[in-house]
């Protein structure tokens, strides 16, 4: 769940340990696909709220300063949960092909989705660490022999080399994606999270290499 959340929702390390079932899914009924706003199911992440990460409503460690949750820029935001995905990584030139990546799906049957629901609260029951997401991601890396420009790195939980990820380089591939699909900037960063669009500018010029890799090749 946590190596599909972090590149197809985009949201930040912390967010991620706070994904609460009940309260953060667009679902009314777990029987069915009806949601709140009749449009199709969203993880919709307050700006503020209670955190329940440890299976109560008193703050966490990291939530303990601002006595609740809340997101980084005031940034609440509803995104919408895939069903289908666009891979750039295979097709011909300038083209991609769509998958299936059911996260709607994958959702709906982990978390509980409303309060009468069963299923997980939150990831793994009462929430998560930042440092056990990295953990997880690096051994999902691990598995799936991701190759990384920062290369390999040594780490405590492990006894062998392993990739040099974090979760924000999965936020970075879901800003990248929608920059590839030519989502326009101002919608964005709605989704991101971003305050601002100049924030895009390092995601904008590293789709902009590859894009200048496929261009020449279709001239050379």
């Amino acid at each position: 769940m946590v190596g599909l959340l972090l590149p197809f929702t985009g949201v930040r390390n912390k967010t991620l340990c706070h994904i609460h079932g009940p309260t953060w899914f667009s679902w009314v009924d777990p029987d069915s696909d009806k949601t709140s706003d009749g449009e199709p199911p969203k993880m919709k992440i307050p700006s503020q709220g209670t955190c329940h990460r440890g299976g109560d409503t008193e703050p966490c460690r990291y939530c303990e300063e601002a006595g609740q949750f809340e997101t980084k820029y005031d940034d609440g935001r509803e995104i919408p949960l895939i069903e289908t995905w666009q891979n750039h990584n295979r097709g011909g030139q300038n083209s991609s092909v769509m998958e299936e990546l059911d996260l709607r799906g994958l959702c709906k049957d982990y978390f509980k989705i409303t309060p009468s629901d069963y299923g997980n609260e939150m990831i793994a029951g009462d929430g998560i660490s930042k440092g056990t997401v990295n953990t997880w991601l690096k051994e999902i890396a691990q598995k799936a022999e991701i190759g990384y420009e920062r290369g390999l790195t040594e780490h405590s939980d492990f006894t062998e080399m392993v990739p040099d990820v974090y979760a924000h380089d999965m936020r970075g591939t879901f800003v990248m994606q929608l920059i590839r699909n030519n989502m326009q900037r101002t919608k964005l960063i709605k989704y991101t999270g971003h305050d601002h669009v100049s924030s895009l500018q390092p995601y904008e010029e590293r789709v902009s290499q590859e894009t200048d890799a496929r261009e020449f090749l279709d001239h050379i």
